[in-house]
């Protein structure tokens, strides 16, 4: 019988097998070989360019493609496509600094709500079947889909400041629906603030990023600590996302308000049906 001590040096020893990770103090090996890992630095870099396009970071078409082209559970792709969301929205909050389209007085409140609500609506998700969460979410972006593209949305940029008590509901909105979906919380946004608060496309995605990035990271906390993050594939996921993010935010800043908007209904729609038909 084989000591299984010796079985894990065994693993560790295997060329294919050679990149680690340290957690907590603790010794992980990250058991992704290297085509595995040349596809999910790709797969990253084409959804980081979306997620830069969009605002989103990526997770929307990261966590459906994670469910049912690879076969993770619904908790593990929105975990693992947490890392990558976060690590590319950073990278495209930069750019809209950058590019004068936040208003950070709007953004304070939004952004405590955001951040608050977002730590109790993670910790709700250990607590929620699989198969729920997955079909729940899926019906909620077909849902927005439709809204996002009838909607005329996005189209002016008024320059009033937004009211507190919408500040309170729009940020404790998106943060109650970043912590149970991941990206839920951008999706609504985004439209509420265009409706609202009359802001442009491009500055409503300013905005929930903003308040997204703090939510996600305490997010990520949350779901690392119930075991939901799948560290290879993510680190994997984020390099790529990052690379091509800062590209999509470009291209976002230099698209026509309602090209973009009906772009984002069709990648909703599309994502929606694939978790409402996977398995």
């Amino acid at each position: 019988m084989v000591d299984s001590n010796d079985a894990y040096d065994a693993r560790v020893r295997t060329p294919n097998r050679k990149f680690r990770l340290t957690i907590r103090g603790r010794r992980q090996v990250i058991s992704v070989n290297f085509s595995e890992l040349v596809l999910f630095v790709g797969l990253g870099a084409v959804v980081g360019f979306a997620g830069g396009l969009f605002a989103i970071g990526g997770a929307l078409i990261a966590i459906p493609l994670l469910t049912a082209g690879f076969g993770f559970t619904q908790h593990d792709s929105q975990g693992t496509a947490m890392v990558m969301a976060l690590a590319s929205a950073s990278v495209t909050l930069v750019i809209y600094v950058r590019k004068k389209l936040l208003r950070v007085r709007d953004g304070l409140i939004m952004t405590v709500c955001s951040t608050a609500m977002g730590l109790v609506s993670s910790q709700m998700v250990r607590y929620v079947n699989d198969r729920t969460l997955q079909r729940s979410f899926g019906a909620f972006l077909i849902a927005l889909a439709v809204f996002v593209w009838f909607g005329h949305l996005g189209e002016g940029d008024r320059s009033a400041p937004l009211a507190a008590p919408a500040q309170v509901g729009i940020g404790s909105l998106a943060g109650t629906l970043s912590g149970l979906f991941v990206v839920g919380g951008a999706l609504v946004s985004v439209p509420l603030l265009e409706r609202v608060a009359g802001y442009s496309q491009q500055r409503a995605q300013a905005m929930v990023l903003l308040m997204l990035v703090p939510a996600s990271a305490i997010g990520l906390v949350v779901y690392s600590s119930a075991g939901y993050v799948r560290w290879d594939e993510a680190i994997a996921l984020a390099v790529g996302a990052v690379a091509l993010a800062p590209l999509g935010t470009r291209a976002a800043l230099a698209m026509k308000a309602r090209l973009l908007r009906r772009c984002f209904a069709v990648v909703q729609a599309g994502a929606g049906l694939l978790l409402v038909a996977g398995r």
